[in-house]
């Protein structure tokens, strides 16, 4: 059980080191990231980068060999035909699209499979699809010259086809639209896309291959110059660096899926485990030695020496050794689909596994054999045949108890941290946001959805039955990724801190139950920019009361400098996740960056309300697919990295609790044996059942509560320090320690009980006989 756990550890932990290490020259590919300094101190990270950075030093600076832009989009509907003068086929793809330049595949290793990479993405209205993707539009990937209909607008010509991407990268799409075709599809971007240095997005990526490792340094210290040359007095707040391949994936502020912290801990639980098993076969062997004194007598009389019983007894863990990893590599391959279905992952055995089995394999024949050996073949000749053997001399009992109270604490610290993070897990789900998120779907809206076509649309919907209010905007509260930018506030100077933009309709409060707490809500037919601002931004601004910021100008950096009105005040909601506090928010209307219809439907009958949904829906865009995720959904899945983490830390600690129960049931059983004669005479001088019971088990529970004793602590220091990454989490309550010490007591008692109580009621002429 310990190896075949420490298997699937390892394949999870090197699944997630090996991401982008595949690429030809990984170790000279850079993404240019971005740190925005608030005048307040704050730092905000972002992952994108204005493309003029990129192009501009690729222009100046040697050191750099090649230059890749991935400009990501959020979702097309893609109509194919695929055979001439039949019908059209609808698919919808969200965040699997992007534009790319031609030198991507020059600083990134793909598969062609065919097409010139070299001019597959040089000309506009062009792309590469993956061979997945070409199989679904078009049943066989000979897709070269076939063409994409990019939302009822585009017309694309597939130049390339490409293996289907491995799940090992952070930097893929299944489809790369020539970055040229962009001045056809988005004119209005176009320019600021490739000539504003302040145009800054994480759908926006620059990758820089540099010619050396050494050329990092000489590159970033050349950046501040030039945006000190395009920005001037702006350029202290905007600091850009190369970030390594390497840590893309690992780097929490620009978007890393998983932290090395985390890979570091289940490394850990995976050593915790094979400790405690290493330490339940040592514990059992030292303790079993006085069945197998006669023997190593019997073999030293012969004329074994010390050395050949060693060699013996290390012979004899190894083959337990090797029994239990070819059971743990049969049981891993087995049970790897439940568990890649457990963990939405890929995890699949392959050659590393078989090497780091063999390092392991060794590792524990010597680290788990070489103490009970030594005690063993120590034996003198004479007492061994007597059976005299130092198993219950007091330097035995002490190795044995240390052993005992390392094993536990090691099981205690798992189990402790297992339920602060379930529970911490649980509060990020259930936590008031200060919205409502229940019964609410997100549709996507079609690219460019006139403001005809939205009114049309709104008007369809909220006739269909079940319906309660739909609201057009840029994203529900708490997204992952916002708009935001400074403000200023009644013809002063820019804040010094950043507004978080929130862009909805006059139905945002209502559909999201965001409380307004003075002023009035934002309407549809005002055409003056009016604004609803938070709590927290009447703090930033030290305004008194909500009512004071009625009627008071504000200029938002956000919406290209436009002066507005403050007509609203809202009590403060979470427009982030749970990770970051509450930040000053505004809310205004903007329907040119309407991306998402939230439609709030009834609990019942939630199935028909959303197919009467799709038809109307349809009726307003037969050339669009109607797709949709339920808002509650959305924000779980948020969180859903601490949740893997858990289940795999939970999986872990209810192991750790089999294997420790194991152990001292064997260990209580051999103890039982060895004192046979012991337990006969007291019995005989009185003893009653409860007090040989006692007797037996109070030695293992003081070993489990000084575990526990050592565990508290160090499980709270731990906990405290990743409870500290979230800006609203859990207390850690002494009750939660008192109940995990309480559970392990019991659970050791009843393993340990068990085998008490059947040695405290057998019957002493029958031991004392044998004796």
């Amino acid at each position: 059980m310990g190896i075949g756990c420490s298997i699937i550890l390892f394949l999870f932990i090197s699944y997630h080191l090996s991401f982008d290490r595949y690429h030809n020259n990984a170790t000279n590919i850079y993404r240019i990231v971005t740190d925005l300094h608030i005048g307040d101190g704050s730092v905000d990270y972002d992952e994108g980068s204005p493309l003029i950075l990129g192009q501009t030093l690729k222009q100046q600076m040697p050191q750099i060999v090649k230059e890749a832009v991935l400009f990501k989009k959020r979702s097309f509907t893609v109509s194919v035909q695929k055979n001439k003068g039949g019908k059209q086929n609808l698919f919808y793809e969200n965040e699997n699209m992007a534009f790319a330049n031609n030198e991507f595949f020059d600083v990134f290793a793909y598969n062609w499979l065919s097409g010139n990479a070299q001019t597959a993405l040089t000309r506009p209205n062009t792309a590469v699809i993956t061979a997945g993707l070409a199989r679904k539009y078009f049943g066989t990937d000979d897709a070269i010259g076939r063409i994409v209909r990019l939302d009822n607008k585009y017309d694309i010509a597939i130049t390339g086809v490409l293996q289907d991407n491995t799940r090992n990268t952070d930097i893929s799409a299944d489809l790369y639209i020539s970055l040229p075709s962009v001045k056809g599809m988005y004119f209005d971007i176009e320019k600021p896309l490739y000539n504003d240095w302040q145009f800054i997005s994480s759908k926006n990526n620059v990758f820089l291959l540099l010619d050396n490792e050494r050329s990092k340094s000489v590159v970033e210290n050349n950046i501040p110059a030039l945006v000190k040359r395009a920005l001037k007095q702006d350029a202290a707040q905007y600091v850009f660096h190369l970030q390594p391949l390497a840590d893309i994936h690992f780097n929490s502020r620009y978007n890393g899926a998983i932290s090395k912290p985390l890979l570091t801990i289940l490394a850990l639980v995976g050593i915790a485990l094979l400790l405690i098993a290493g330490v339940n076969f040592v514990n059992m062997a030292t303790a079993q030695s006085i069945t197998r004194a006669k023997e190593i007598g019997t073999r030293k009389v012969l004329g074994s020496s010390p050395n050949g019983i060693f060699w013996q007894f290390i012979a004899e863990t190894a083959y337990v050794a090797l029994a239990a990893t070819a059971l743990a590599l049969l049981l891993t391959f087995l049970f790897l689909p439940t568990l890649n279905s457990w963990l939405q992952l890929s995890l699949a055995i392959n050659r590393s596994v078989y090497l780091f089995l063999a390092v392991l394999f060794i590792i524990l024949v010597f680290a788990a054999g070489f103490y009970p050996a030594v005690v063993l073949s120590r034996f003198k000749p004479v007492n061994a045949l007597k059976n005299i053997v130092n198993s219950s001399n007091p330097s035995s009992k002490l190795s044995r108890g240390i052993l005992i109270v390392s094993q536990n604490t090691v099981a205690q610290l798992l189990i402790v941290c297992t339920l602060i993070i379930t529970i911490q897990v649980k509060f990020l789900k259930n936590a008031d946001m200060g919205f409502s998120k229940d019964a609410i779907i997100m549709a996507p809206l079609p690219q460019d959805s006139a403001k005809a076509n939205l009114a049309y649309l709104r008007n369809r919907v909220n006739n269909v039955a079940g319906v309660k209010s739909i609201s057009f905007c840029y994203s529900p509260p708490a997204a992952p990724t916002n708009k935001g930018g400074s403000v200023r506030y009644d013809g002063k100077p820019w804040e010094n801190f950043t507004e978080n933009s929130i862009i909805g309709d006059e139905n945002y409060l209502a559909t999201f139950d965001l409380k307004l707490l003075a002023g009035r809500n934002i309407s549809a037919t005002d055409t003056t920019t009016q604004y609803l601002i938070n709590q927290q931004t009447l703090l930033k601004l030290d305004i008194k009361t909500p009512e004071r910021a009625i009627g008071h100008k504000l200029i938002a950096g956000d919406f290209s400098d436009k002066p507005g009105t403050i007509v609203g005040v809202v009590k403060d909601f979470h427009s982030r996740p749970l990770y970051a506090h509450i930040e000053p928010t505004l809310i205004a209307a903007q329907p040119n960056y309407y991306r998402y219809a939230a439609i709030k439907i009834d609990r019942s009958g939630q199935h028909d309300i959303i197919g009467n949904i799709r038809q109307t829906w349809q009726k307003v865009y037969p050339q669009n697919v109607f797709e949709y995720r339920f808002l509650d959904q959305q924000i779980n899945d948020f969180y859903q990295k601490e949740e893997m983490i858990n289940k795999l830390i939970e999986a872990g600690s209810i192991v750790a609790i089999l294997i420790s129960c194991l152990g001292l049931l064997g260990l209580i059983s051999l103890i039982a044996v060895q004192r046979t004669k012991e337990i006969g005479i007291r019995k005989v001088l009185g003893a009653s059942v409860a007090n040989i019971t006692l007797l037996l088990s109070k030695d293992f529970l003081k070993l489990v509560l000084i575990a526990v004793a050592v565990a508290s602590p160090i499980a709270w220091w731990v906990m405290n320090k990743w409870l500290q990454g979230f800006a609203y989490r859990i207390d850690m309550q002494w009750w939660l320690f008192a109940l995990t010490a309480a559970a392990t007591a019991l659970i050791t008692f009843i393993s340990v009980g068990y085998r008490a109580i059947s040695a405290a009621i057998s019957n002493p002429v029958d031991s004392l006989r044998n004796e």
